[in-house]
């Protein structure tokens, strides 16, 4: 590792201690005994095969890596691979097919999986097909105008006019027109809007596909396709011009899994097993205290856990990070582990200067991780949370949007953490102006205010400066019309919330 600013750096394994003959029978930090009773709390054996005396073997610092090496290599050792992986066709890695699975004009993100219309009626389809089992993937729906979404074939042909669900081997919904899409179309679904998650299913088993929106199930779209040789779907979309959406193949945790459907693209398995397993070895530590006049392990409120420099637990702290950090460089396991910790410690409740412990946390990373791993773990976050709050639904209390907004304030609280997200990633890599947008839960654009409340009235017992009026007013029959149409409309509102 290369010296920061002059001075010469150390590499996370510094930590580490030299060898059992450069040291005495005592550490120097606590004595043999309650240092490996304490790494044997923090790090758990987990093969109950093992003898007694081989569980139970003294822990110190020089067999500590050789320890966790043990420990991360049982998660390396169960087979990842996933059966459904021979039903599908591609490459691995899921994106766009932005070279020749494109129909128009469309501007397709740097990371192959973000898409604009650019033309009357563009259409693009993925790199991967499958042709058995029971498949899924999510779009992310940035505008609400006309597209059509689903699935298609190698042999389906688009132009300027015919997208996907025009043709006899492509399906689509529409959540524009609220329609499904092949050849012919009728009427389904919901209509959605911007902000909105489109789920889409395919069973190849049945020869059946249905969609989702915002986890809420639409029913079997078609339950009818053709299968065979030769029959394998694409993923695909049309979209009409300036119409623009972000797709979620498995590169990123599915917002809303279906039972029994797998994404187009697998999930890192195993270091998403490291990765949760390396955490829990946090948890440990932060909810664990030496007591050294007494030679015992406490247990504690790991809530009010602070990095006070002891240098047996930042020892075991930097060797836990030594294999966790390279983890937290990866999208996945960001979001599926790390932002899902921190959302959890806000859980509870109260002011986000109550939990000090994510400000702890922060601090620790910065200590043991390398700069440029703190800075991609920090802009992943960021953006797996302007993510997840662009992409909630509504409720009336927006509980969805500020649980995010919750840990995105705790995070610029921490201040290196703030001033590097300012200078670097806030501005010039994600649009933080997005944070203060809020979707309509109405959808106004197609539905309106107008079509719900029609007809205005107010009560005639105001005068015309909005005081109330002692002169009491017979109510005429068109005041009456007027105020029982009101009244509908008034509750056609509080059932559309609803």
């Amino acid at each position: 590792m290369t010296s920061k600013g002059g001075g010469t750096a150390l590499s996370r394994r510094s930590y580490r201690l030299t060898s059992d003959t450069e040291k005495p029978k005592v550490t120097g930090i606590v004595n043999d005994r309650l240092l490996s009773d304490y790494l044997h709390h923090v790090f758990p054996n987990g093969d109950v095969k093992l003898s007694a005396a081989t569980f139970r073997k003294p822990l110190n610092f020089q067999n500590l890596s050789d320890h966790l090496d043990r420990l991360l290599q049982e998660v390396c050792v169960e087979d990842d691979k996933d059966q459904n992986a021979e039903y599908r066709l591609g490459p691995a890695t899921v994106v766009l097919d932005h070279t020749s699975g494109f129909e128009g004009l469309l501007l397709v993100d740097d990371d192959l999986l973000g898409v604009v219309g650019h033309s009357n009626f563009s259409s693009i389809r993925a790199t991967t097909c499958v042709y058995k089992g029971k498949w899924i993937y999510e779009v992310l729906i940035s505008s609400q105008g006309l597209m059509q979404i689903g699935w298609c074939t190698l042999n389906c042909r688009f132009n300027q006019e015919e997208g996907v669900g025009d043709t006899p081997d492509s399906y689509a919904y529409d959540g524009n027109r609220v329609r499904k899409w092949n050849v012919t179309t009728t009427n389904y679904g919901k209509s959605w809007a911007a902000g909105d998650i489109v789920s889409c299913l395919i069973d190849l088993d049945e020869g059946k596909i249905s969609f989702c929106l915002n986890s809420i199930n639409l029913g079997v779209a078609f339950d009818n396709i053709k299968l065979g040789p030769g029959m394998a779907y694409f993923p695909a979309i049309s979209l009409s011009f300036k119409e623009s959406v972000a797709f979620n193949f498995g590169s990123r945790p599915l917002r809303y899994p279906v039972e029994g459907y797998h994404p187009l693209q697998d999930p890192p398995t195993v270091d998403l097993l490291k990765a949760h397993k390396l955490l829990g070895y946090v948890k440990n530590i932060i909810r664990t205290d030496i007591d050294t006049q007494e030679g015992k392990l406490l247990e504690k409120d790991g809530s009010t856990w602070q990095v006070h420099g002891e240098p047996t637990v930042l020892i075991t702290l930097a060797h836990v990070f030594n294999h966790f950090s390279p983890l937290m460089c990866k999208v996945y396991l960001v979001e599926d582990v790390l932002m899902n910790f921190l959302l959890h410690i806000l859980e509870g409740g109260g002011a986000v200067e109550e939990h000090p412990l994510i400000q702890q946390l922060l601090d620790l990373m910065w200590l043991l991780m390398e700069d440029y791993e703190v800075h991609e773990c920090l802009k992943q976050l960021m953006m797996s949370l302007l993510r997840a709050y662009r992409f909630s639904p509504i409720i009336p209390d927006l509980g969805f949007q500020i649980h995010y907004l919750r840990l995105t304030i705790a995070v610029l609280r921490h201040e290196k953490s703030r001033k590097y997200l300012l200078s670097n990633v806030l501005f010039d890599v994600l649009r933080s102006v997005v944070f203060f947008y809020i979707k309509t839960p109405l959808r106004v654009e197609e539905a309106g205010l107008q079509e719900l409340i029609p007809t205005t009235w107010w009560p005639t017992r105001f005068d015309k400066e909005g005081k109330e009026s002692k002169e009491e007013k017979e109510e005429s029959a068109e005041e009456r019309l007027r105020r029982r149409a009101y009244e509908r409309g008034c509750q056609r509102l509080k059932k559309r919330i609803e």
